[in-house]
């Protein structure tokens, strides 16, 4: 979620927050707060098998936690193997935590496989690069870089491991493109039998197609050989527009840029566009441009209609007229990443391109209807079919609808109102995001899923990379 992408030129928007709501708000003073605050629940660590209290483990945003009673951290492949065959528990492996789905929680082994770090064999007649499994992705640009090489295309949270990225099928935005996953060549893991196991297109095509979207439960993913291009340049532009000209836009600005998407702010009648397209090194803007602090702006924003929620709509739409065109240029991954200052939970569906205006539209309709709690924008991308098994975008071209809300607001029962909205679209939720849905849903979303889970099981027949959120999606016992 790109929030520092979405500015609303700050000062502008917390003066007209200011001027609106100040004198209500003096007025509202000694009122009781109904803010629903969200914490993790205080977590001492279990037990270890050592007999020592293990640290717990919570993901970035705290909706997820778990306090498991064993670390393991291999330090090379044959580790892993080692400590594969001598479990006698479940393994489940963590990377940034930056899923906010429950894939990795347990009360047994958690694996982190911190040593597994860095690029290598980057090839500049292949355009192809080997990437250990915890390397970030902010690791990768500056090195490719060097060689010639850029990422084609990246997702904006640049601190999630490229294992992580991976097996979730996390993406960015482009209609020719599809996610991190569709870039991958070939894959080496370790198995629940402790076999280190190489796949490609050409090697193990069926354990190739199900283990570039694995959500963690075919093994060990210890090494990528990802496909790369030349590098390039990025001009980026951002602009307001008014909700009825985004909507009516979407597609022909997707399809005239490299990457496009939008923001939809709720209770507005406004919807920002990011456009990106390659431009040439002399073509760079001398002018760097300040994007203040994001997070601050909307917890400031968020704040003050908290107190005057009745001025909801008004607050918005005043703070949106004042948003002007923007643009900045840079090496790619300096456009795409973003420092990540604000922490919230997200649910995103993909649902089929052609319905994705439409879906949104009945989204924005509903929170207005309903007079939801939110103001946190919502991030909408087009993505390439792919032919990954349990990729959303499987055999269809995508557009992905990213919900939000600040990490210690109530975001359940925001979810909970727009979610069937997705599935009268055919959605597909993000593996690593909230969703509802059970393994009987997904089977009728994926035309692959069983095949799937016979790969499954061949990799692991004593179901030891599951949880309980595993066995539901899954269908496991």
């Amino acid at each position: 979620m790109k929030i520092d992408k979405l500015q609303m030129n700050r000062r502008s928007l917390l003066k007209a927050a200011a001027a609106v709501g100040a004198t209500s708000t003096l007025s509202l003073a000694g009122c009781s707060d109904n803010k629903a605050e969200f914490a993790m629940p205080a977590l001492k660590g279990a037990i270890g098998k050592d007999g020592q209290r293990v640290q717990p483990w919570q993901n970035w945003s705290g909706n997820q936690f778990c306090e498991h009673n064993e670390l393991l951290v291999p330090k090379n492949t044959d580790d892993v193997i080692s400590m594969v065959k001598a479990t006698k528990q479940h393994i489940r492996l963590v990377g940034s935590g930056h899923s906010f789905s429950g894939l990795v929680p347990t009360n047994e082994s958690l694996m982190s496989l911190a040593y597994f770090n860095g690029l290598s064999n980057i090839d500049t007649q292949t355009k192809q690069f080997d990437v250990a499994a915890n390397t970030v992705l902010a690791a990768a640009g500056e090195v490719l870089w060097q060689g010639g090489l850029s990422l084609r295309n990246m997702p904006d949270i640049n601190t999630q491991t490229f294992a992580g990225a991976i097996a979730t099928s996390t993406h960015g935005t482009g209609m020719n493109f599809g996610s991190m996953s569709d870039d991958v060549v070939e894959l080496s893991l370790v198995n629940g039998l402790g076999e280190a196991i190489t796949c490609s297109k050409n090697e193990n095509e069926d354990l190739f197609n199900a283990a570039r979207t694995n959500i963690g439960s075919l093994g060990v993913i210890t090494n990528i050989r990802m496909q790369a291009q030349e590098k390039y340049f990025l001009k980026e532009t951002t602009w307001m527009m008014s909700l009825e000209e985004g909507l009516a836009n979407a597609e022909k600005l997707r399809d005239k840029h490299r990457n496009f998407e939008m923001y939809a702010l709720p209770h507005a009648d406004y919807i920002l566009g990011i456009a990106l397209d390659e431009v040439s090194e002399n073509e760079l803007l001398t002018q760097k441009t300040n994007n203040g602090d994001a997070y601050e702006t909307f917890r400031t924003l968020s704040k003050v209609i908290d107190a005057v929620p009745f001025l909801r709509s008004f607050i918005v739409n005043t703070g949106a007229r004042t948003v002007e065109k923007e643009e900045r240029t840079g090496k790619n991954f300096e456009i795409f990443g973003n420092l990540r200052d604000i922490r919230f939970n997200e649910m995103e569906y993909s649902v089929p391109a052609e319905h994705g205006m439409a879906c949104l539209k009945e989204i924005l309709d509903t929170i207005k209807k309903q007079n939801i709690d939110v103001i946190f924008p919502m991030e909408v991308r087009y993505i390439k079919a792919d032919n990954i098994w349990l990729s959303p975008f499987y055999q269809r071209d995508s557009c992905a609808i990213s919900c939000h809300n600040f990490h210690d607001k109530d975001y359940k029962k925001y979810f909970a109102a727009i979610e069937p909205i997705f599935w009268k679209y055919n959605g597909r939720p993000h593996w690593g995001k909230t969703h509802t849905l059970t393994a009987k849903e997904q089977r009728a979303r994926y035309p692959m899923f069983d095949e799937f889970l016979k790969v499954r099981q061949a990799m692991d027949p004593k179901a030891i990379f599951t949880n309980s959120h595993i066995n539901t999606v899954l269908g496991l016992s």
